[in-house]
């Protein structure tokens, strides 16, 4: 079956300026793979500044990137014009962190659901699906209130109803729970995992380990701009984690022991050698100085480490 995302060698950099000239600058995204398919939902995890959020605007057209391939729904990014890519809006939609940035104020809930119908729906009767979605996210008593009288989680909710109006193929929620009690964030996962079908897929980005390892089918865990491992949730227990992913998950209180690296530390992006090398309780010399790809441990477990499944692989 066709992946629904498929991104190959993604580099995206931001300039920075300088005081005679604009230099390249370091990538955010440095040669990312990534592949999406119908049925799943794949969760992309690290620490801010790790390159998740820049990797699925890059990939979804929101910024320019500098180098690598993207298809979204078998079509190749960069040969897209303007128009065409308007017009897998409806099938491809972000989720966006803040929903205030979703929402005018002066519009109220109904409103907001009726433009999204208009615009997405156009043959279907625009009170039923507002109703439909409504009701399918728990707002339908509150139609007629305006952003400011919602709370962070209803506001959510008009966000996420807004894409389930589109009926989208591809999904992709970026740190859509951030702010959010531990109630809250559980009923819009939910919510937001009843849309997922075999023909549909959902991306979710985030900080929050255990919220994706409840959500998603696997996992991509990204440092200084590069995936350092992928695994299946269902072997989360038994996998031989890299460090990284070991520390956020000790953090997360989701292995035992005491955190033995801080994974929010400041690791740079180095441009030799692992990012992980200075916090990292593994380390070995060649760490600083040779970066390691990743390498397949078992059937849908990669990690990028020298040490991690080194015994194995001699």
């Amino acid at each position: 079956m066709s992946a629904l995302l498929e991104i190959r060698n993604l580099v995206k950099r931001y300039p920075r300026p300088g005081l005679w000239r604009r230099d390249a600058g370091v990538p955010a995204v440095a040669g990312v793979d990534l592949v999406v398919r119908p049925g799943e939902v794949v969760g992309i995890i690290g620490e801010s500044g790790s390159g998740k959020t820049t990797l699925v605007r890059a990939a979804l057209g929101l910024l320019p990137f500098q180098a690598g391939q993207v298809k979204l729904l078998d079509h190749a990014l960069g040969g897209l014009s303007a128009a065409a890519l308007r017009g897998l809006r409806r099938e491809v939609q972000l989720l966006f962190q803040h929903p205030r940035s979703m929402l005018n104020p002066g519009l109220t809930v109904r409103q907001h659901l009726l433009e999204s119908a208009g615009l997405h729906r156009p043959d279907e009767d625009p009170d039923q699906v507002v109703r439909a979605v409504a009701d399918q996210v728990g707002l339908g008593h509150r139609l007629d209130a305006r952003p400011r009288a919602l709370s962070g989680g209803e506001q959510r909710r008009v966000g996420l109803a807004r894409v389930l109006v589109a009926q989208p193929r591809l999904l992709v929620a970026d740190e859509p729970t951030s702010g959010l009690d531990a109630a809250l964030k559980a009923d819009l996962i939910d919510l937001m995992l009843a849309a997922r079908g075999p023909e549909r897929a959902i991306v979710l980005v985030s900080h929050d380990l255990p919220l994706v390892t409840y959500a998603c089918d696997r996992v991509v865990v990204m440092l200084a701009g590069r995936v350092v491992e992928r695994f299946g949730t269902a072997e989360l227990a038994q996998a031989d984690h890299h460090p990284y992913t070991l520390a956020l998950l000790r953090t997360a209180g989701m292995r035992d022991g005491r955190a033995d690296a801080d994974p929010a530390g400041p690791q740079g992006r180095p441009t030799q050698g692992c990012a992980f090398a200075g916090a990292c309780p593994r380390v070995q010399p060649r760490c600083h100085d040779e970066r390691p790809g990743l390498r397949t441990l078992q059937p849908g477990h990669a990690v990028a480490c020298h040490v991690v499944g080194a015994e194995e692989a001699a």
